[in-house]
């Protein structure tokens, strides 16, 4: 599990990066383009995602889920620890936009915060099923590259590059952990549900064969 933590900590790293370029582009659209990074850099190295992993939940084990924790912690670690040493340099200027965003965030309801999550859930796991699946090299990329573009774009939530937000801006409440926790679950139940429906459509096809 250390090596997992440490490949986790490492894509907490890629992320928060990916989070400070979109953070420094006046233009959303090549501001989303330039935040995939993260993800380009997570599948370049083999580093550990939380929102890549729980799209493995419904083929695993039990157990895996102590796997996809462990990974969650070790993203926490490498965002909030960037976010923070971002705040030591004159990064820390990136903090307030970052404040906007959280702010404009926090103002939503729980509710709508999970479903926000959920489809980040969705379009993560199409990037991630997407580039592993994919034979022709320009449609693992494109797989890639667009459903995080989208996800930005759209606003939906990803409770890692939640994390890096809320510690460059220094916003860390009960408040935005409260939040945190309802989007990270709602990037599991929607990372898995593609999965989970496939899995599903798998068994019902050998059933009628």
């Amino acid at each position: 599990m250390f090596k997992t933590f440490i490949r986790a900590t490492m894509a907490g790293v890629a992320v928060s990066i990916g989070g400070a370029v979109y953070l420094s582009v006046e233009n959303q659209i090549i501001g989303a383009f330039l935040f995939t990074i993260g993800l380009f850099t997570i599948y370049t190295f083999g580093f550990d995602l939380y929102t890549g992993k729980v799209c493995y939940i419904p083929n695993k084990k039990l157990s895996y889920l102590n796997t996809v924790f462990t990974v969650f912690l070790g993203n926490a670690l490498g965002t909030i620890g960037t976010g923070y040493l971002f705040r030591q340099t004159k990064l820390i200027k990136l903090s307030k936009h970052s404040a906007e965003i959280v702010n404009n965030k926090l103002s939503d309801g729980l509710f709508s915060a999970f479903i926000m999550g959920f489809f980040c859930g969705i379009l993560m796991c199409v990037a991630v099923m997407g580039y592993l699946t994919i034979k022709d090299s320009l449609g693992k990329y494109l797989a890639m590259f667009l459903p995080i573009m989208v996800f930005v774009l759209i606003g939906f939530e990803h409770s890692i590059a939640n994390m890096f937000y809320y510690s460059i801006a220094d916003m860390w409440t009960i408040k935005s952990f409260a939040y945190l926790i309802i989007i990270a679950f709602g990037n599991m139940m929607g990372g898995a549900s593609i999965p989970f429906a496939k899995k599903i459509m798998d068994k019902e096809a050998i059933g009628c064969n």
